[in-house]
């Protein structure tokens, strides 16, 4: 039998910089959400968002702890 099951489109990450400070001018970052899940950053740390433009995806850089990290190999399905 064969899987007839379609994979899920590629899409983007929804990110949500939140700053939880009580008035300051400039926007101080308390919390990220990276696809509604909250993720701990180091402080200090820095977050870059790139020129944003009508014809180009937007890319942000984000220092972050990670729990785990994963690098492998993953065999496509037949056909792609």
């Amino acid at each position: 039998m064969t899987d007839t099951t379609k994979p899920e489109p590629c899409r983007g990450a929804d990110i949500e910089i939140i700053d939880r400070s009580s008035g300051d001018k400039v926007p101080i970052p308390s919390t990220v959400r990276i696809n509604g899940v909250k993720v701990p950053i180091p402080s200090g740390s820095s977050i870059k968002i790139d020129d944003i433009r009508d014809d180009e995806a937007v890319v942000v850089t984000v220092t972050m702890f990670a729990r785990r990290i994963t690098i492998h190999h993953e065999d496509s399905p037949a056909g792609n």
